[in-house]
């Protein structure tokens, strides 16, 4: 991981008073204290279960608008004007809000396997209890100040190499509850559409790019299951909880490893948020797949498909490649 801008303001606000902005007057200096600050921060943000991926809305306010302009100049002063201007923003957003609390404003700028991303994360300090020896030798009970970054209290991110290639699902941010969500979507813009169908695309793309060492033993055996086989038993699995898909969940039931899917979906390439509704024509194919046009018909497993069972021919043509079927059809009538 590479940090090539880093910045930190606050927002003092407690719930049902103003805001009060406190900003820092420049880029904090890179060095290993804010370089573990920025790996732990991300590490925080991509093993949130919220985490959603989407674009922007159309019609541009401040936080879109100045993302663009530092997509094209990565200079520290546009970075700077990001990171101010998204700032005021969200205190006039906090003032209608009685709910909204304050918090520290990390704005930065980093790279992370090879994915330019620019982002801001919001995290809250909190009192905690320290044990201290005194000068009479015995341990005494005190107080300081720290923040957890391993709680993000909201967290959004723009995958710039996306955004600059007027690609999909640039925008990743974490889902919080709805008093919190409301002012902070509205603040990073971040378009609701329904994506299910984008992730369980996404979804069955990282099930297929699984070698046979690669899917998860089957439960007290040290056998692994087959591809067909596991690939019915996932179905049943995610029919079972109402089609309702937490990444995280099925990484730690089938891998015993919360992050094993998220692990491959980065390193395919393949977004995915961590929580959607599957959609059922495209989930059945872990079970099967169907094509049809007028009354032709055709159902065939990916197994089909990978031994040529199933493949394509010339031009229009798909050759289906059956003993049994040959023969029934030359029993038609």
């Amino acid at each position: 991981m590479q940090l090539k801008k880093a910045i930190i303001h606050l927002i003092d606000k407690e719930q049902g008073q103003g805001p009060r902005i406190d900003k820092s007057s420049s880029t904090l200096n890179i060095d290993d204290n804010t370089k573990d600050l920025v790996e732990r921060l991300n590490e925080a943000f991509k093993k949130d279960e919220k985490v959603l991926k989407t674009e922007f809305v159309e019609e541009k306010n401040v936080f879109q608008s100045t993302v663009e302009v530092f997509s094209k100049d990565k200079s520290v002063e546009k970075f700077m004007d990001f990171a101010e201007a998204s700032l005021i923003r969200m205190a006039d957003l906090m003032t209608g809000n009685n709910f909204a609390t304050g918090g520290y404003f990390v704005f930065m700028e980093y790279e992370y396997r090879n994915v330019n991303y620019l982002g801001v994360f919001m995290v809250r300090d909190s009192e905690e209890i320290i044990f201290k020896k005194s000068d009479s030798n015995n341990y005494t009970v005190n107080t300081t100040t720290i923040v957890d970054t391993s709680k993000l209290a909201m967290a959004a991110r723009v995958n710039l190499s996306l955004y600059s290639n007027n690609e999909t699902r640039y925008l990743h941010y974490t889902k919080r509850q709805q008093h919190q969500s409301d002012y902070f979507i509205d603040w990073i813009e971040a378009d609701l559409a329904e994506k299910s169908v984008d992730d369980t695309k996404a979804l069955l793309r990282i099930f297929n790019s699984l070698g046979p060492n690669e899917l998860p033993f089957k439960p007290n055996s040290e056998e692994r299951y087959g591809s067909e086989e596991f690939r019915n038993r996932l179905y049943d699995h995610i029919n079972s909880s109402g089609r309702l898909v937490r990444v995280k969940d099925l990484s730690r039931t089938f891998w015993d490893d919360e992050d094993f899917l998220v692990n491959r979906a980065e390193a395919e390439e393949i977004d995915i948020n961590g929580e959607f509704q599957a959609a059922l024509r495209i989930l059945k194919q872990l079970k099967k797949y169907e094509i049809k046009s007028g009354k032709i018909k055709v159902s065939f497993s990916k197994a089909d498909k990978e031994d040529a069972r199933v493949r394509p021919g010339n031009r229009n043509q798909i050759i289906i490649e059956s003993q049994e079927l040959r023969v029934k059809f030359d029993e038609l009538e």
